[in-house]
């Protein structure tokens, strides 16, 4: 389960197909993004959000998901997050909190596993991921969608934030 359609919720696609998952469902509202992870290896989106979104992910799964990846940073993403998983599942953020304060005492009873943060891979996996990309296995370069020169990065931000790319590349001249 990967709650985010942006870069880093794409990449999240791919690294779940590349780590054997067989159902991986993306939320996502976006067209393009949904197409792109698609083909990455999602088997499904979700496009609806709180409850109704969360019923959605546990009819898809027959039940709750064993994990689930919340790329975005928002309180709302952590709640879809938690509330798709079966008791016993496992969380992880890696979007930036926009936020302070998330109890997370109402999933005691549900022995959830959290982690998160900000993950490097050169510290682990390098090797392993270099030689996929350098294989043609995976294309993490896809989630660039539109390029800008350096003089144009306020446009090259705007064009993110209106969600119009998924990520904008600086090309230097």
């Amino acid at each position: 389960m990967v709650i985010g359609d942006g870069a880093v919720g794409q990449c999240a696609v791919i690294a779940a197909k590349m780590r054997g998952a067989l159902q991986i469902i993306l939320m996502s509202r976006h067209e393009d993004r949904q197409k792109m992870a698609l083909e990455s290896g999602a088997t499904a989106v979700v496009a609806e959000r709180g409850e109704e979104g969360i019923a959605k992910v546990r009819e898809i799964l027959g039940g709750g998901a064993d994990a689930a990846l919340e790329c975005v940073g928002t309180e709302a993403a952590v709640e879809q997050a938690l509330g798709v998983l079966h008791n016993g599942g496992r969380m992880g953020f890696v979007g930036v909190p926009h936020y302070k304060n998330r109890a997370l005492g109402s999933t005691f009873m549900q022995n959830i596993s959290v982690a998160g943060g900000a993950a490097s891979a050169t510290t682990y996996d390098k090797q392993f991921l270099l030689k996929a990309v350098l294989d043609g296995d995976i294309n993490p370069g896809r989630v660039f969608t539109s390029s800008y020169k350096l003089e144009d990065i306020d446009k090259a931000y705007k064009a993110m934030d209106e969600r119009k790319t998924i990520k904008s590349m600086i090309v230097m001249d």
